[in-house]
């Protein structure tokens, strides 16, 4: 067994490594709001994307063929772990991409809505939870029903990121009249289309927005139809599935930043004649924030050779969301408490950071909904590990 990265991707990492370090350290510091640190100026932005689609880096997970980076679920985690250890400049790795259209869209939908998101001409956004499904996809309400010239589609969408600039959304519904697993379609409602609106603002802990969607006897033409009727089960869970390692991926990058500051801080900073670094509490301390985070890339890096395999994952994946993202807050608590009140304050990244990985426990699968998941699964397989 080879535990050793690719050559290819160890070079990919360290190339990432110099660009955050180099571009998008200092950002951390110079930015004027200090509390959304990961949001950048438009100016900023733009010459910033640039560089990182020199890198042939934009749009990393996109196949190449309609302009993406091509990079595998394992290489992809590698970049994002990089690019995480920064509050600033996050959503420079992200096109919006949606494998979910690549996978059942028609040659015209692809060239209408995915290859100009991919170019970075416009985005869309995707909505999969519910006010009474947020954390069950199988039991959402949105429904859809055929009609003359199309289809009709009701319901109520929550927590919803993008929604408010997006071009087009990509709505999971269900066949009127199924349950469960049974019937869930996608469409494509473009933004403007009668009975389609945006409600609500719903900031979030961590500084991102996320919106309310709203679908009145919303009419759609069969061209936004996505796939077939009753396709939508497999590809949304798959997306699922994508999006459990990526924030995987995320949170041990956040986790590592914050191990390196609680190292560098603990031996610079002296209690009563002696660095905190010779005091046994912040030793154990250190020492289980190195086995979380050695534990958690053995995960990770496994599942996602493993998915890039076409193995099997969907244990697996459920166990690193669940791992790290539980992870990282140990990590990121452990170093607040090394910093003391410095931790607590904006002169460090380490609030935001603290911010950043509570939501990560509950989006994209709770923490309970994976235990849940995971023991289902064990009991069904009847394995003994």
């Amino acid at each position: 067994m080879d535990f050793d990265l690719p050559e290819e991707t160890r070079m990919l990492q360290g190339t990432v490594r110099k660009f955050v370090e180099k571009e998008l350290f200092p950002l951390e510091t110079s930015l004027p709001d200090r509390p959304n640190s990961h949001e950048l100026p438009a100016d900023v932005k733009a010459i910033l994307m640039e560089k990182v689609r020199a890198l042939g880096l934009w749009a990393m997970e996109a196949p190449e063929e309609i302009g993406g980076g091509g990079l595998g679920l394992l290489d992809h985690c590698i970049v994002t772990e990089e690019a995480y250890r920064c509050t600033a400049g996050r959503s420079l790795w992200s096109s919006l991409f949606f494998p979910v259209l690549n996978t059942l869209g028609t040659p015209e939908q692809k060239e209408k809505y995915l290859i100009p998101g991919i170019k970075g001409e416009f985005h869309g956004a995707s909505a999969f939870s519910e006010p009474n499904a947020a954390g069950d996809l199988a039991g959402i309400q949105t429904s859809a029903e055929k009609v003359d010239g199309g289809w009709k589609l009701n319901g109520t969408k929550c927590w919803i990121s993008h929604a408010k600039s997006a071009k087009f959304v990509l709505v999971l519904t269900r066949l009127k009249g199924t349950s469960r697993h049974e019937g869930m379609t996608w469409f494509i409602v473009d933004a403007g289309t009668d009975g389609f609106s945006v409600g609500r603002e719903q900031r979030m802990i961590h500084g991102q927005s996320t919106y309310e969607l709203f679908l009145n006897d919303c009419v759609v033409t069969e061209s936004q139809l996505l796939g077939e009727p009753g396709q939508g089960w497999g590809a949304g869970e798959s997306a699922l599935y994508r999006g459990r390692v990526m924030i995987s991926a995320r949170a041990i990058g956040i986790a590592q930043r914050c191990y390196e500051m609680m190292i560098d801080y603990a031996k610079i900073r002296h209690t009563f004649g002696k660095p905190l670094s010779s005091r046994q509490a912040i030793q154990w301390m250190i020492a289980d924030s190195a086995t979380d985070l050695h534990a958690s890339r053995l995960m990770v890096y496994e599942a996602a050779w493993r998915a890039q395999q076409g193995q099997e994952v969907r244990t697996q994946m459920a166990m690193i969301k669940a791992f790290t993202s539980e992870m990282a807050g140990r990590v990121v608590d452990r170093a607040v408490q090394i910093h003391g009140a410095a931790g607590l304050s904006d002169e460090t990244i380490l609030e935001r950071c603290y911010r950043d990985v509570r939501p990560m426990r509950i989006y994209e699968g709770s923490s309970e909904a994976m235990r849940s998941v995971i023991a289902r699964n064990e009991l069904q397989s009847g394995r003994n590990r």
